[in-house]
């Protein structure tokens, strides 16, 4: 595929046992209103959402990452998305046995009203930077807020990520 073709499918969305953000929903202004759901990553405690992928079509040109989320209240400042990637190779990975996960970061500026949607994005080159995930592997791809690096305040809530091919 070419580079911009999305070539990351999201199987399923697995909130951890632990440090999970909070499930929320945002209501909309239309009639009757809709409803958004979202994860709300606190603004004091790293917290972590895990996502089961698929790459697909994927050439090695490298992944790029969109995060879509908003502020709950905040207007200002900075959010640092980090999203790191554990390949699930045939025969090769035990899910049983921890991972240290190597992140690659996004500083998100907050748009400039709660509800408005930033769209920022987290660049992997091929190989070992995105865990040497293949085509036609599945991987974990884990997201989170690195509270101790940004300084937005209030939750920000995540709506959606996706990945292409860079």
């Amino acid at each position: 595929m070419a580079s911009g073709d999305p070539v990351v499918q999201v199987i399923q969305v697995m909130p951890p046992a632990t440090l999970g953000p909070q499930l929320t929903v945002r209501a909309g202004g239309s009639t009757p209103a809709e409803r958004t759901l979202c994860y709300g990553f606190d603004t004091t405690t790293a917290e972590y959402l895990d996502f089961l992928c698929r790459l697909h079509g994927y050439d090695g040109g490298g992944l790029t990452f969109t995060v879509v989320w908003m502020a709950a209240s905040a207007t200002t400042n900075t959010v640092r998305w980090r999203i790191g990637i554990r390949r699930i190779a045939d025969d090769a990975e035990d899910l049983d046995t921890s991972h240290t996960y190597d992140y690659n970061s996004v500083d998100g500026t907050a748009p400039s009203a709660s509800g408005e949607v930033s769209y920022d994005q987290v660049t992997f080159t091929d190989g070992a930077d995105m865990d040497s995930w293949a085509d036609g592997e599945m991987a974990i791809v884990r997201l989170n807020r690195d509270t101790a690096n940004d300084n937005m305040s209030g939750d920000a809530q995540l709506l959606a990520i996706s990945g292409a091919e860079t």
